[in-house]
């Protein structure tokens, strides 16, 4: 009798699933912490909702893993109490949860399964080191580096990379744990660390940092420039200056100095420029050469340069620029120096005698060479100028320009040539207006003359009422086209008998011509006859 009750109660409290004899609970509710550190204990809650207390429920609390499913604990709740779960975590439990609710020992009851519990098992961060690919003993510019910061121990760890102890602000590639470094170049060297950290509930945090590695990027050489210096020695004798050099480089570098093909000298150094000296003549044919400079990882050809050096000759000219303001008044004047012949001239300025130098109160000497003079046109920088061309490396020989005045009423002055074209100019355009005036007037008097109805028109019918007008108007306009169809034929007609004279002028002389040479051949025949 008391089972009978039992059933019924239970057939009342809970609907059926449609199977005969089974009974389904409602979804049992699952609480417990999101976030553990590992090795503590945790307590985790399951419980039915709306149960009544003489219902015995079993509990299973169960850890979802790689779609397996690991059974953590149970519990058998028979008088309507919540299940209470209590175990230390570790790592592996860093997963889903999820609680079994089903009958206690009552095969008719359906089970149901809770909501699902997320748990973060925090592990602090340890031992930390950087792991290079490839290996920094040997990275040249061009090459990918990756840095993967590996540990040993740690859960949920954020990075931070660190170079030569501040972070690292450049675009690099980064992923969770690497930090990539694509076609490296001199500016990514540096000592370089990693720093792994977690935290627990924004109140516990874990931090870790690695030894530094040492990132040292070589250099390819770059492609070195030549340059050549004379030096006069003590007995007379010149020897070239030539100097090999690159913008980078990673040493140790060697430099060779070549002569076409041929090697005449050698350098390795630990800088990024060689120097060379060679004994060289003046005005002879000394030939080319060029430098070529290796690393480890690169070698590199300069352009040719000439060993011939020749010394200054021949004419020395000034060329004067003006500089004119906008009221047409010349107030500075540029002068260039040139010699003409000479490999490495160098210039000098003398006024009135006295040798302009660098900057002065109203000039300035402009270029290595000094060749180029810049002076303002004033009462003060009046007077004659010239300049002086000598070798840079031995003053013993010269060459003096002609002398130039300069002033400013001379420069502001207008040429009589200037004069002569402006007005040759104007009288010839004069004269082109004039001639042009007397061709009209003459064209239009012929043309009035030819056809004197035009002016008719305009003076009669214009005056004329319109109606009278565009009568007479007509009448006129068809007697002024007949008379230029008139005119014209004339005009034809004329040219017809001109063309017909000339046609029977030029008959007749053909019919003379005719008859003279019938006459000839009578004579001959006559002559003929009588001589038989």
């Amino acid at each position: 009798m008391i089972l009978t009750l039992i059933l019924i109660g239970s057939s009342i409290s809970y609907p059926r699933t449609g199977a005969v004899g089974t009974y389904k609970l409602k979804n049992p509710v699952l609480i417990g912490p999101s976030t553990a550190m590992e090795y503590s204990y945790v307590t985790f809650f399951c419980a039915v909702p709306e149960i009544p207390e003489e219902l015995g429920v079993s509990y299973t609390l169960y850890l979802y893993q790689a779609n397996l499913k690991k059974n953590l604990g149970e519990y058998s709740a028979l008088s309507g109490q919540e299940a209470v779960f209590n175990f230390p975590v570790t790592i592996a439990q860093d997963s889903v949860l999820i609680c079994e609710a089903s009958g206690h020992n009552n095969t008719d009851i359906e089970s149901t399964l809770s909501n699902i519990l997320r748990l973060k098992v925090i592990s602090p961060v340890e031992k930390v080191s950087i792991i290079s690919h490839p290996s920094t003993d040997d990275l040249w510019e061009g090459q990918n580096l990756m840095l993967h910061c590996n540990i040993t121990k740690g859960t949920y760890v954020l990075y931070d990379w660190l170079r030569n102890g501040m972070e690292i602000q450049m675009p690099y590639d980064r992923t969770a744990d690497s930090l990539t470094i694509h076609r490296l170049s001199g500016q990514h060297t540096g000592n370089y660390t990693c720093v792994a950290s977690n935290q627990y509930n924004n109140t516990m945090i874990f931090s870790a940092i690695s030894d530094i590695i040492h990132v040292h990027v070589k250099e390819h050489l770059s492609k070195p420039e030549i340059s050549l210096n004379i030096v006069k020695l003590a007995f007379g004798e010149f020897k070239a200056i030539i100097t090999c050099r690159s913008e980078k480089g990673t040493p140790p570098n060697t430099f060779r100095l070549l002569n076409n093909t041929k090697i005449i000298a050698t350098e390795t150094t630990h800088r990024t420029s060689a120097i060379f000296s060679v004994p060289i003549e003046l005005n002879q044919n000394m030939g080319w050469v060029r430098c070529n400079a290796s690393n480890e990882g690169s070698l590199q050809l300069s352009e040719p340069i000439s060993l011939t050096v020749e010394s200054v000759g021949g004419a020395v000219t000034m060329i004067p620029f003006k500089q004119v303001g906008r009221d047409f008044q010349v107030y500075g004047l540029v002068l260039r120096c040139s010699v003409e012949r000479g490999t490495f001239p160098h210039y000098r300025w003398f006024l009135n005698k006295t040798r302009l130098e660098g900057r002065g109160g109203f000039y300035t000497v402009d270029w290595t060479d000094g060749s180029v003079l810049s002076l303002s046109v004033e009462s003060r920088s009046a007077g004659f100028y010239h300049c002086e061309a000598s070798d840079q490396f031995d003053n013993s020989t010269r060459v003096i320009s002609p002398k130039m005045l300069i002033n400013k009423e001379l420069l502001n002055k207008i040429s009589t040539l200037a004069v002569v074209v402006v007005f040759t100019s104007f009288f010839l355009l004069v004269i082109a207006v004039t001639v042009c005036c007397i061709y009209g007037v003459v064209l239009r008097r012929r043309y009035s003359r030819k056809y004197p109805w035009q002016q008719v028109l305009e003076k009669i019918i214009l005056p004329l009422s319109p109606s009278i007008t565009i009568y007479r108007s007509e009448i006129l306009i068809e007697q002024h086209r007949e008379m230029k169809i008139k005119a014209t034929h004339e005009d034809e007609e004329e040219m017809v008998e001109s063309y017909g004279e000339d046609t029977v002028h030029a008959d007749r002389m053909s019919d003379s011509a005719e008859d003279e040479e019938e006459s000839i051949d009578e004579t001959l025949l006559y002559e003929g006859t009588t001589t038989k």
